[in-house]
């Protein structure tokens, strides 16, 4: 799976997409390469929330952390 976000890339300011396989979940740049994955199975267990008692699947959370590993990186 592949998907454009609506994010641009800290380093070139290139779109930035999700790639999900059998084993990661990334987020990289096309133009320049820059990337930051994990693991699925750590993607999944910190999508996980708890929310009044029901456990949601967040994907923003995962993509909001996977950005801000990609901006950490180009320091």
């Amino acid at each position: 799976m592949r998907i454009r976000l609506n994010l641009e890339c800290p380093r070139c300011g290139g779109a930035l997409f999700m790639e999900e396989d059998g084993e990661s979940v990334s987020i990289t740049c096309n133009r320049c390469g820059l990337r930051a994955s994990w693991k699925l199975r750590d993607a999944a267990r910190r999508a996980l929330k708890n929310i009044d008692g029901s456990l949601i699947f967040d994907w923003n959370s995962v993509i909001d952390e996977l950005y801000l590993e990609l901006a950490i990186s180009i320091r």
